[in-house]
């Protein structure tokens, strides 16, 4: 996927998505502006992950994409149960953490670096091959004043 001709276009959304989530938190929409960071953060990946503008469709697909559903379940579902148990307490908990709290555990952190993570070494060619980094090491060698 070619994003070279829209770099300055995705640059504007980051943009346009801080000062939203911004807005959102401070108005109180807490998940709303959650869900709005995770827009901003894929954003972010995507021009990271991207190789002379291009963007390898595999690693979006995954783990970018997982990734990014993984953390919108979690935070929609801890919005749900958070609202759900406002001002009480639950009759369970989900090993040990409050209904509100196990998503974010389960599907933010572990399932969101498990899949980042894996995703990153099984598909370590697609965003930074020997070459690649051969070809970096040599750039910077070749800089003026760097050793």
């Amino acid at each position: 996927m070619d994003i070279s001709k829209h770099k300055t276009l995705l640059i504007v959304l980051i943009a346009i998505l801080w000062i939203a989530c911004i807005i959102t938190g401070t108005t109180g929409h807490f998940v709303l502006g959650m869900c709005l960071g995770v827009a901003l953060m894929f954003l972010h990946m995507i021009l990271g992950v991207a190789k002379q503008g291009k963007v390898s469709k595999q690693f979006l697909l995954y783990p970018l994409l997982i990734w990014a559903a993984l953390w919108l379940v979690s935070f929609i579902l801890s919005g749900y149960f958070g609202d759900r148990f406002a001002g009480g307490m639950p009759a369970f908990t989900v090993l040990g953490f409050h209904p509100s709290f196990a998503p974010t555990i389960f599907l933010y952190w572990i399932g969101g670096q498990l899949t980042l993570n894996l995703g990153l070494y099984l598909l370590q060619d697609e965003w930074l091959s020997q070459k690649d980094w051969d070809a970096f090491c040599d750039k910077v060698k070749g800089m003026k004043g760097v050793k």
